[in-house]
């Protein structure tokens, strides 16, 4: 399966389940697919073969799904040690990856993967509580159960403790001894990652548009990989923020997608250029840098995008 294919199956599981989406066509993105449901907003990456995403697409995609409290995944078929198997979680990064009908599953069936992928083989987590109280109901000894999985005392003891994962086969054979699901379900709808969010700015003239932002009172994180060039945030609102030395083709085409991605995750956006004339595309307004020295303060801004939304509304309409 051709990867834009792959990209739109992933949509169309999304949509199914209800998800408003906004989807990507920028060449090295580190997100494809941005999709917003009831209580869940997912940030995705689409990679026929997992491997193929990069570090530095990684730790983009953690840094706004840690900036819009959301839930980073990778979508793919395939890695270099062969092809993703169904309902097994793996992991890029310190992401989970999955394959499409993973998460088909977890979305439309409610079902949500317990199985994970680490060097060595496939694993679960265990209730481990649980675990202890059937091993004690049925009468074996910590040294009698470990004997008859075939692993050691303390490896038992971990699994008791909740401090270490079973392999799938031990796993298998608990569930089948005591007749008792034990495996702990993976989330991976609502998983919450760790990211850098100091990212310096890459060019003078980002670095120029920042400071004037934080003077503003803006809090700021720096993306790399994405239509945008940071996540600007104040009290109340969110800004995603895209800057250029002036206006081009890719400038308009990066400014139409920053704009369907607002309108999945409730944000405004912006672009900042060195020098242009002031206007709107799709209901995102590029505007000089020279602007910024006329605002005072963050809310100001907010003022000035919302105005010029007005304006450009008002014009289609009259």
């Amino acid at each position: 399966m051709e990867r834009g294919r792959l990209i739109k199956t992933v949509e169309a599981v999304l949509r199914a389940s209800g998800y408003r989406v906004a989807r990507l066509d920028l060449k090295g993105s580190c997100f494809d697919l941005v999709a917003s449901g009831l209580f869940l907003l997912l940030f995705i990456k689409v990679a026929v073969n997992i491997d193929a995403v990069s570090e530095e697409q990684v730790e983009d995609l953690k840094r706004l799904a840690k900036f819009f409290k959301a839930s980073p995944l990778i979508v793919g078929l395939r890695s270099k040690s062969g092809e993703l198997e169904e309902g097994v979680v793996y992991e890029r990064f310190g992401v989970y990856a999955l394959r499409p009908e993973t998460l088909y599953d977890a979305l439309l069936n409610n079902e949500l993967p317990a199985v994970f992928a680490e060097r060595g083989g496939l694993y679960v987590r265990i209730n481990g509580e649980l675990l202890r109280e059937l091993r004690e109901k049925h009468g074996y000894s910590v040294n009698d159960l470990a004997q008859l999985l075939g692993v050691s005392r303390k490896s038992l003891l971990n699994y008791e403790r909740g401090e270490q994962a079973v392999s799938l086969e031990v796993a298998i054979r608990l569930e089948e001894l005591f007749d008792e699901a034990l495996a702990e379900p993976i989330d991976v709808l609502n998983s919450r990652v760790e990211a850098k969010l100091d990212v310096k700015p890459e060019s003078p003239l980002e670095r120029e548009v920042f400071e004037r932002l934080r003077r503003l009172g803006f809090g700021l994180v720096k993306v790399k990989k994405a239509p945008f060039n940071a996540v600007s945030k104040g009290d109340d609102f969110r800004i995603l923020t895209g800057i250029d030395e002036r206006k081009t083709r890719s400038t308009v085409r990066r400014a139409e997608m920053v704009a369907e991605v607002s309108r999945i995750i409730n944000s405004d956006g912006v672009f900042i250029l060195e020098k242009t004339k002031t206007e709107v595309v799709k209901e995102v307004p590029i505007i000089p840098k020279e602007s910024l020295r006329e605002v005072k303060d963050a809310d100001e801004l907010i003022k000035m995008i919302e105005e010029l939304k007005r304006e450009i509304k008002a014009k289609l309409f009259s």
